[in-house]
């Protein structure tokens, strides 16, 4: 259990909770594990948890719609380690559609905390519950600047190909 209580002290999610808040959320938090290739969560299913990765690696990805030959793919997004999370908006919300499909690239270990222990946890510790999602929301917005980053620099990069399509005929 202290190795454990180190490990959560780390994550990110989980920085300036108490010990005794920490060993709350150890108590809550399932642990999971998932051979190399298996999907931990899918695209468009329902969900209420968050996970924290404690070894190994994921990918996340998402399904993206290609126009001209309409069919999909799998689009590769990032990779996460130990002490990241991961599948917090619905963790927050409860019940949300996952937005992406998370797969273990390796051997992986998680802890999984639902919505509604959370729920609870913060009834109970409101002050650790307000770190927790204070902390969630600085990586969820984080993400989220990437995002909006990576779409304004696929948009110029389309822009300038279609400019250069038009020029052509």
């Amino acid at each position: 259990m202290a190795n454990e209580l180190e490990f959560l002290s780390k994550v990110r999610a989980l920085s300036g909770v108490s010990e005794e808040g920490l060993k709350k959320i150890l108590g809550l938090a399932k642990e999971k594990h998932f051979s190399p290739g298996e999907e931990i969560i899918r695209e468009g299913e329902s969900g209420d948890s968050m996970f924290i990765i404690r070894e190994g690696e994921v990918e996340i990805s998402m399904s993206i719609t290609l126009p001209l030959s309409g069919g999909e793919k799998e689009k590769t997004l990032v990779r996460l380690g130990p002490g990241t999370n991961f599948g917090e908006m619905a963790f927050i919300f409860g019940e949300e559609q996952r937005s992406a499909t998370v797969s273990a690239k390796d051997a992986v270990r998680l802890f999984e905390i639902k919505s509604s222990d959370f729920e609870k946890f913060v009834s109970e510790d409101p002050k650790d519950g307000v770190s927790i999602l204070r902390n969630i929301a600085k990586i969820v917005s984080e993400r989220l600047r990437k995002a909006n980053q990576d779409a304004a620099k696929l948009t110029t990069v389309l822009s300038v190909v279609l400019s250069r399509v038009q020029k052509s005929v």
